[in-house]
């Protein structure tokens, strides 16, 4: 349950961090072409949408907001793997993963 808690609220985390990310470090990092980027701008609009409105809801318990991390990430992994290749959703899982590594350090 810890694990999973902290795997949350890294995630949660690293949808903040990843607001810093946006378009133009995706676009140079994964290098993407003009029709990805332009399918994936929505992508990341609302995931970061969801997270800031999640961060706004005080209505909801710490476990339920670790849960609604969890959808908005894989919501979000599922929207992005339709439109990059495999290779660059490697490269987006590593990115993810060294954030992950730098919020775990901090």
């Amino acid at each position: 349950m810890l694990v999973a808690a902290v795997f949350c609220f890294t995630s949660f985390a690293i949808g903040q961090a990843m607001e810093g990310i946006q378009m133009k470090e995706l676009t140079e990092k994964l290098q993407l072409n003009e029709q990805q980027q332009k399918a994936m701008t929505p992508i990341v609009a609302q995931r970061d949408k969801a997270f800031k409105a999640l961060m706004a809801n005080s209505s909801l318990g710490k476990l339920q907001k670790l849960r609604k991390v969890q959808a908005i990430q894989t919501n979000f992994k599922e929207q992005a793997g339709k439109v990059l290749t495999p290779e660059q959703s490697k490269k987006l899982e590593a990115m993810q993963a060294e954030r992950r590594e730098k919020l775990m350090g901090s």
